[in-house]
């Protein structure tokens, strides 16, 4: 038994650089507060968020352009005031039909 222990002794002793190569994997991939598993975890988050951003920036643009054609066309402003929340000019009556 002394010698088995003597014989992984020397073992251990010539490999002593993979041994501490190995420790130090261990450590970056599963115990370190940044190990890979969070690294690979924050980089799928940031994959979605960046897909959120992208909608979101395609939401802002298309309501900006029709902002811009609110603001340059009065005509249509009047239409959706009539159509959307039921406003008239003083001088008209308006007929609500619901079928």
């Amino acid at each position: 038994m002394n010698d088995s222990i003597a014989q992984l002794g020397v073992w251990i002793s010539k490999h002593k650089y993979l041994f501490v190569t190995i420790a130090f994997l261990v450590i970056i991939v599963f115990l370190d507060e940044n190990n890979m598993m969070k690294h690979i975890q924050n980089q799928r988050e940031i994959a979605a968020l960046e897909s959120e951003k992208t909608e979101l920036q395609e939401q802002y643009d298309e309501l900006t352009s029709k902002l811009e054609e609110l603001e340059a066309d009065p005509v249509l402003i009047e239409k959706i005031a009539r159509e959307r929340y039921g406003m008239h000019k003083a001088d008209e009556e308006i007929f609500i039909f619901d079928y």
